[in-house]
């Protein structure tokens, strides 16, 4: 049993991108995000999770000198600026108008860590709710933002916290919506009702969350 935090990562659209493209560049898109990552994920102790296409899934456990639910929020923020980039780069590429979105879920809790042998060396396995309930929050999230539990941030020092911009975005009475800083909402108070897909989202529905905008002194 360990703690750990997990990023739940989803390419926003990704069927769509796949009709629009010829076989070959989706799959040279989907590599060239995956390759992007790839340094930003090691540059923050990301373990290699599950990748299944357009999804993937890094693990952060505890490290000596850093707070591993930190390099979650850290890297998750890095993500966006590489994202963009790609996104720029595509646009130019195909001449089309389409923006690439990375949504990204964020939870922490004790897992039972274990490992399995195949051909192709050793994998690691987790058993429990974080991987699920961090996955839910990638397929909640929309437009590139980063969601993440109560749990997570609880789990940073508060010295850190201060470098965190995070909140919700909270309906006046001006009828505009205003962003709440430092504050959490249940999932089931936030979502969209004209979503079909709300159904997926049953088991974290009570889940308190938190959108992470920035961490100070990561670059976008």
């Amino acid at each position: 049993m360990t703690l750990l935090a997990v990023m739940a990562t989803a390419l926003q659209g990704s069927a769509s991108i796949c009709s629009e493209l010829p076989p070959e560049e989706y799959f040279e898109l989907i590599n060239d995000v995956w390759k992007t990552m790839g340094p930003i994920l090691q540059k923050y102790f990301g373990a290699s999770g599950r990748l299944a296409g357009d999804r993937m899934v890094r693990y952060f456990f505890p490290q000596p000198e850093t707070n591993y639910a930190m390099n979650a929020l850290m890297c998750a923020c890095e993500l966006k600026r590489e994202i963009r980039q790609i996104s720029k780069q595509w646009q130019f590429r195909e001449n089309w108008p389409r923006e690439l979105y990375l949504n990204i879920g964020l939870h922490e809790g004790p897992e039972w860590l274990g490992t399995f042998r195949s051909d192709n060396g050793i994998e690691i396995a987790m058993l429990g709710d974080t991987i699920g309930h961090a996955t839910r929050l990638s397929e909640f999230a929309r437009f590139g933002a980063n969601w993440a539990s109560k749990d997570l941030v609880g789990k940073v020092l508060p010295q850190e916290r201060s470098r965190l911009d995070f909140g919700i975005s909270r309906r006046g009475e001006d009828e505009r919506d205003h962003f709440v800083t430092s504050s959490c909402a249940r999932l089931t108070n936030l979502l969209d009702s004209s979503r079909e897909d709300n159904l997926r989202l049953r088991e974290i529905a009570v889940l308190p969350i938190t959108e992470i905008r920035s961490v100070q002194g990561v670059k976008y």
